[in-house]
């Protein structure tokens, strides 16, 4: 089932670095995230999510995803953190907000898979 849902998602999340507001560099360490994530390979993905993050402060999509690497590694406080952090900056991110509530009350007990919304990026923001 896992797998099945991957080949589904990755298309989604890889398809949605096009619209990733930043410089070249924040753009090249977020993707470089992308591509560890999707690889299993989590830690590596983590230090260039937040890379990205430290490179373009307004990026939610950066630290939506680095709560993701640290949820997979089962650290339950830092996802919590970069996921508010990701709402912040961008509040409209209504499946985020869910899947932070559901962390937060103790109702996600597995690791999630990343359900981004890029539609909701506002530049600038």
């Amino acid at each position: 089932m896992r797998k099945r849902f991957l080949v589904f998602f990755l298309p989604f999340l890889f398809s949605f670095t096009h619209t990733y507001a930043g410089n070249d560099t924040a753009t090249a360490n977020y993707n470089l995230g992308l591509s560890f994530y999707s690889n299993n390979r989590y830690e590596q993905a983590l230090s260039h999510f937040l890379e990205a993050a430290d490179q373009n402060f307004n990026s939610w999509q950066s630290y939506e995803m680095a709560g993701y690497c640290y949820f997979e590694m089962r650290d339950k406080d830092s996802a919590l953190e970069a996921f508010a952090e990701s709402l912040k900056l961008n509040p409209k991110n209504t499946k985020l907000a869910k899947v932070y509530n559901n962390l937060k009350e103790g109702a996600a007990d597995i690791p999630l898979k990343p359900v981004v919304d890029a539609g909701g990026f506002l530049p600038g923001t």
